[in-house]
């Protein structure tokens, strides 16, 4: 086994292993080399130290670069940090005082809006006035009065209850919530207001000049109440979605059918309808057809007026109210007027030849079929035996409701037949919804309350309906 020799680096000269006497140079090794002075050995030692003091001079200088690129980089990375933090907090306080501006100008706009729900922004001005005017007036004639402290309470009382009353009422009319009790206190105080007003600067001043001050004060005080009444006029309509011309029409129909208005308005509050739908309702169960179709009473005033018009057309001139045939009248062969030529004999003969009538000198108008006048021409006839004629009845009678028999009255009544069906049948399906024992629910009383009609003909559409579905009674 051989010993593998181990040699050390000593100043960058290999050194031989002193423990294992392995590596040394051989004799002929030793004679070739020259053996270095130590001088030498120490100069070769600085020279290598001065190299490695250079080589860790360079890396600490590298380093040192690094280390100021690296301080360099995060400098930078801090200012444009800050820098950026700088802007965003600009940004958003920016944004932020937009935003502020924003909601300031909603909520003025919202104010505005909300102000002209209740006055038109060119009427501040007038209540601001009448405001003014009427709590200094009011305070005042107070004061003069002797009241003292509690002279500025009158104005409170008076206008603070106007103010709370009109506020109110425009709320309920915004809110679709009944408003006319309210209205009518609010113009009660008002007017309470403004004559406590006009009172107190009368008893102030009675004079000439002072009774025109108390007028001046008290309208002051119905200034602001009379534009604040216009207002609400316009912004009921507006929330009403109805026209001018829709609201003057129901003021109108209140007016002349205040009845059918008030039926209405019950029809719609029990069923839910709206106002024209229980309207058009009550106006067909008074009158037996739908607004706008010819009712009853029209048709049978139509029938009349078509009797009176063939009754004066057919008249012949007779007098009394005797019945006459609609059969034309016979009409008279003209007479001839004998000639000389016929001879004495014929004259004297018992035949007579039947003689035409004389007519009135004057024709006389009577109403046309299209409402004109025509000319009829009136014959003169012998006054006939003043002898009444009878009719006997032929023991029919018509029906109740409606009455007549022409096309429009048919058609009416069917119409309100089939009406009547369909409401029984609502009522029939509603209590076979609630599992009802349909022999004996609806009843024929509730159904008819329902129609509106009598007992019996409500018996006989239930029957009817009832039959629909198999169900005898």
């Amino acid at each position: 086994m051989t010993a593998t020799p181990i040699e050390k680096q000593v100043n960058g000269t290999p050194v031989a292993s002193p423990v294992l006497g392995e590596g040394r140079p051989k004799p002929d090794e030793e004679q070739s080399k020259p053996v270095p002075s130590r001088r030498e050995e120490r100069r070769q030692d600085r020279r290598t130290d001065r190299a490695e003091d250079r080589e860790d001079q360079a890396r600490k200088r590298d380093e040192d670069r690094k280390d100021a690129e690296h301080r360099r980089h995060l400098e930078e990375e801090a200012k444009r940090a800050k820098l950026e933090r700088k802007q965003q907090q600009r940004a958003d306080k920016e944004k932020a005082r937009a935003k502020r501006r924003k909601e300031r100008r909603a909520a003025w706009h919202a104010f505005q809006v909300r102000l002209a729900h209740h006055m038109p922004l060119w009427g501040l001005p007038v209540v601001a006035v009448s405001l003014i005017m009427g709590w200094s007036g009011q305070a005042g004639a107070a004061a003069h009065l002797g009241m003292g402290l509690f002279a500025a309470g009158v104005p409170v009382l008076t206008e603070g209850m106007v103010l709370t009353f009109a506020g109110l009422t425009g709320q309920a009319i915004e809110q679709g919530r009944p408003y006319r009790g309210l209205m009518r206190i609010t113009w009660i105080t008002t007017l309470i207001a403004a004559a406590i007003n006009g009172a107190g600067h009368l008893i102030e001043d009675s004079s000439g000049p002072g009774m025109y001050r108390a007028g001046a004060y008290a309208l002051a005080s119905l200034a602001a109440m009379i534009l604040w009444w216009v207002a609400m006029r316009s912004k009921r309509a507006a929330i009403s979605g109805k026209t001018a011309e829709e609201i003057a029409r129901w003021k109108r129909l209140a007016r002349r059918h205040p009845i059918l208005v008030r039926r209405a308005r019950r029809i719609a509050d029990n069923t839910g309808v709206k106002i024209e739908a229980a309207y058009a309702t009550a106006w067909e169960r008074a009158n037996g057809a739908a607004p706008g179709e010819p009712s009853i009473r029209e048709i049978r005033a139509s029938q009349r007026a078509a009797f009176r018009r063939r009754r004066a057309q057919s008249w012949n001139g007779q007098r009394g109210w005797r019945k006459q045939s609609d059969a034309p009248s016979v009409v008279l062969p003209v007479a001839t007027a004998p000639t000389t030529e016929t001879p004495a004999g014929d004259a004297s003969s018992d035949a007579r030849t039947p003689v035409q009538p004389p007519f009135l000198p004057v024709a006389l108008l009577v109403p046309g079929p299209q409402g004109e006048w025509v000319r009829h021409r009136v014959p003169v006839l012998p006054m006939p035996t003043p002898k009444r004629v009878r009719t006997r009845g032929d023991g029919t009678a018509t029906t109740r409701f409606p009455q007549g028999k022409g096309a429009d009255s048919k058609r009416v009544r069917e119409a309100v037949t089939d009406d009547r069906l369909n409401t029984v049948r609502k009522l029939v399906a509603e209590a076979a919804a609630k599992n009802e024992d349909l022999r004996k629910r609806p009843s024929n009383r509730a159904v008819g309350r329902a129609l509106g009609c009598r007992p019996v003909t409500a018996r006989e559409l239930l029957a009817t309906v009832l039959a629909e579905r198999g169900i005898t009674r």
